[in-house]
């Protein structure tokens, strides 16, 4: 028998830390939740996602879960919950993106939570271009800016929920596009704040600004395969370094009528609420990172972080003529140890000045 497709059912894409939590989220708030996920996982033997965090401890229902598409859909006569939350990696955007394209309406709301730049514009471009999808056949597809809460997953079936972040961003391709995925999410996630413009949240990502000088400062480690945290193991010059890459990430948003971005040391303050006058202090009161172990050899923080986020961020700066010496030097030295290809080029992406033009008019 199918189920009810209310506003009360929500399909969670992605079965990492992130899609995990949100499943928690979800379910706890006695909504009906699907989990899809390409990796065989117990939770479809089970159907219980086990919260160890200090924010919503407890077992949690999941009303389906598999690694199959069509097995979800199946449960609603062949369509999918008008309601989903992604929650994947820069290297999987396509990929979801043609896993998902049949089952798309223009009335699907998509949250994808996700720290490369521009990954909603490659949703969108997929189904356009491999579904033959109209501008007004599109869902809405909101990027975010940062991930709704700090989590670990312990396991397939398993995650702990840290803290919930004070707020995380977000728009969807147009103003009426964002005022529905408010609608849809707001009252899901009490840390949701609208910005004017998708141009604006993708500008306002820092995951890349963040752990790629934290890589690039300990290179060797990285090579070697070491497990280590990498947030414990920085010192203060190493904070400094991250503060001259977000500065080059900041000239290029004034370049583009956005001047009032947060900083670094700001994110963090808003993020987890932490004090000081110096981002390396507030790094280090964020007791979320104490057991944050980085896992080698190609761990996200470089073969993520570095061709989709940092790269997409060049291309801005090279639109809009903007001079970024320090994001040059950590993309210049970072694709040393990475075998990742830089496929979200301009070209790819199809960031040109008219392009930019027509973001600038939703501000």
């Amino acid at each position: 028998m199918s189920q009810d497709m209310s506003q009360d059912n929500y399909l969670v894409v992605g079965g990492g830390d992130v899609g995990l939590a949100t499943a928690v989220h979800l379910s706890s708030q006695g909504h009906n939740v699907d989990l899809f996920s390409r990796r065989s996982s117990s939770i479809s033997q089970t159907k219980i996602v086990r919260s160890t965090g200090v924010c919503s401890p407890g077992n949690y229902p999941i009303a389906a879960c598999s690694n199959q598409i069509e097995e979800i859909a199946a449960t609603h006569d062949g369509k999918l919950p008008n309601n989903i939350v992604i929650g994947c990696r820069g290297q999987d955007v396509e990929s979801y993106a043609r896993i998902l394209g049949q089952y798309m309406t223009p009335q699907t709301n998509i949250l994808l939570i996700c720290s490369s730049r521009f990954s909603g514009r490659v949703f969108c471009k997929v189904w356009q271009k491999e579904f033959g999808m109209s501008e007004t056949q599109l869902p809405a597809v909101a990027d975010v800016n940062n991930t709704p809460f700090a989590c670990r997953g312990n396991g397939d079936d398993q995650v702990a929920i840290k803290r919930f972040k004070k707020q995380f961003k977000v728009a969807a391709q147009n103003s009426d596009m964002t005022e529905r995925i408010v609608a849809t999410y707001q009252g899901l996630f009490d840390n949701l704040r609208p910005l004017s413009s998708s141009l604006e949240v993708n500008l306002d990502k820092c995951n890349d600004v963040f752990h790629v000088p934290l890589i690039i400062a300990s290179l060797t480690r990285w090579e070697l395969g070491e497990n280590y945290n990498i947030y414990r193991g920085m010192g203060p010059r190493t904070a400094n370094l991250i503060g001259d890459f977000d500065r080059d990430r900041l000239a290029i948003a004034k370049a583009l009528g956005f001047p009032d971005l947060s900083d670094m040391y700001d994110y963090f303050k808003t993020a987890y609420g932490t004090t000081g006058p110096s981002f390396y202090e507030h790094i280090h009161q964020i007791k979320a990172l104490d057991n944050s172990t980085l896992r080698n050899p190609h761990h996200r923080y470089l073969s993520e972080e570095l061709p989709f986020g940092a790269f997409p961020l060049q291309v801005l700066a090279r639109l809009t003529g903007v001079d970024t010496p320090f994001l040059d030097s950590c993309i210049t030295l970072g694709s040393k140890f990475i075998d990742e290809p830089f496929t979200w080029t301009a070209e790819f992406l199809e960031l040109d000045t008219q392009w930019l033009e027509e973001q600038l008019r939703h501000k």
